[in-house]
Formats: structure tokens, sequence, C-alpha cells
């Protein structure tokens, strides 16, 4: 009995692979999606002579990008967070929320191990700047980073 063509030639069953394939795919997308989400690019970063490379061992990261108004934008949101009371309540909601996974994976230290990073563009004021940095103080968070461009050796 045979099964399939008489000549003997055994094809090979490409749709596993096209099936894993086309998931691989996906997976990266989404991947790509979620990673630009954090990073507008309507910013225009200032550059630096002594900027660092991002350090990539920090694994809890909240993104906080400034334009150049000095207003707030952050993922998930259309709209920027105009006042400081938005701000205040989004960063005290943050907070809460990486408190609660903190201790849900076993820390009760109850010090907060997110980084805040602040992506100001460079056309935005200092003030701005500072009274972000202040409510993530006093929302709880101890770590941030301002970020910058390096400036390209001649």
């Amino acid at each position: 009995m045979s099964h399939g063509s008489s000549d003997g030639k055994a094809e090979p069953n490409l749709i596993p692979l096209l099936d894993l394939v086309f998931q691989l795919v996906m997976f990266f997308m989404m991947v790509c999606n979620f990673a630009m989400e954090n990073v507008n690019e309507d910013v225009k970063l200032p550059t630096a002579q002594s900027a660092r490379p991002a350090d990539k061992s920090e694994v809890e990261v909240l993104y906080l990008n400034l334009n150049s108004d000095g207003k707030v934008m952050v993922s998930g949101r259309e709209t920027p967070l105009s006042s400081m009371a938005e701000v205040k309540y989004y960063l005290k909601s943050m907070a809460d929320e990486a408190k609660t996974t903190q201790e849900r994976n076993g820390d009760k230290s109850g010090i907060l191990k997110t980084v805040v990073i602040i992506r100001a563009d460079k056309g935005a004021d200092f003030a701005p700047v500072f009274d972000v940095l202040r409510e993530c103080k006093q929302a709880g968070f101890n770590k941030w980073q301002l970020r910058a461009q390096i400036t390209p050796k001649a």
C-alpha cells in the first residue's frame, strides 16, 4: 500500500515550521510595541558629554516624558498630565502598585526598587523637571535617572 506520490520522494510538512515563524514574528512585534510605547519620539533629549549608556540590570522602570511645555507624558494616555495634582496622583498610584507587586514577590522591606527615568525635552525649563523629581520623592521613589543623548566625538 502506498501513500502519497508514487515516485518515492518524501516532502517535509512545512505547516508547523511556518506556524512557529509566524508566532515568533508576532511575539517580537508585540515586544517592540511595548518597548517603544515608553519612549516618546516627540521628546528631543539634550546632549551631554558625560552621559552613560542605560543600565540594563534595572527591572522595574517607570518612564516619564516631559515635552517642551513641561507637560508630563506617560504611556497608556493620549493626553499629557497637565497639572502637578495629576502628576502627584499618577505617581502615588504607580508607587502603590509597585509596593503591592514587590510585596507579592516576597519583598517586605517597603523600599521601592522602581527606577523613575525622566526624559525631558531639551527645550523644557528645569522648573517642571525639578517639580516632577520632588513629586517622585514624595511618592516614595528613591531612584531616578535623567536621560540625555551622548554627544558624538569628533
